[in-house]
């Protein structure tokens, strides 16, 4: 299963589906909406229509497109973000399309919840996130959040409507998000994997190098 998120795109092999989120390829078909020739009204319309390989629902297209269903252009949240975040985040890609703002508020309110739980229960965002960056998350996941007015002189209260924020700042937080996710919970998670499959042997001469390079 592909792991990095591909949006729909006209006429793609495959990309991450709209209605299932997974990874797969898509069935192409071309529709011609023939005109009503009594009145003369214009030429055929032509739309095209893909079909999931996995889930076999469609997606409707006009002019390169895609008109059904609605914010294809949000990415799926990853297996491994905690439900309560990953409910806030499915709720903000359903209203994406109708309310911009509305979705963003909800996000930001998911990163403040996924930041305070990953960074130790912090009273401020500022210290969870510090906290964060001692684990291994990149200083530049702090400007990222910066930018959106997560965090800093200009940010905007977890779950507060801002007349500035549009669909490119909603894009931004369901994208830092699953990246926060894959950074401190997936690949830690993979790593505790491997070593859990490593010989008994193998794991005491890794805790013995741990222990020495320690001292």
């Amino acid at each position: 299963m592909k792991s990095e998120y591909t949006p729909p795109s006209f006429k793609g092999d495959g990309f991450h589906c709209s209605h299932c989120g997974v990874f797969a390829h898509q069935h192409w078909y071309d529709v011609t909406l023939e005109g009503d020739s009594e009145r003369g009204e214009g030429s055929p319309e032509v739309l095209s229509v893909s079909t999931c390989e996995k889930c076999s629902k469609f997606s409707i297209w006009i002019d390169g497109k895609i008109i059904y269903p609605g914010s294809a252009a949000a990415p799926f949240p990853l297996g491994d973000m905690p439900e309560e975040i990953k409910k806030d985040f499915l709720e903000a890609r359903r209203i994406l399309d109708a309310s911009p703002r509305a979705a963003t508020a909800l996000l930001r309110l998911a990163l403040q919840k996924l930041v305070s739980r990953l960074g130790e229960e912090e009273e401020s965002a500022e210290s969870s996130i510090e906290n964060l960056r001692k684990r291994g998350l990149d200083v530049k996941f702090q400007k990222a959040l910066q930018s959106v007015r997560m965090i800093g002189e200009d940010a905007v209260n977890p779950g507060q409507i801002d007349s500035r924020d549009d669909a490119e700042t909603a894009l931004i937080l369901f994208n830092l998000l699953n990246l926060i996710v894959e950074t401190l919970i997936t690949q830690p998670r993979r790593v505790d994997e491997i070593l859990e499959k490593l010989p008994d042997q193998k794991k005491r001469q890794g805790h013995n190098q741990h222990r020495f390079s320690a001292g």
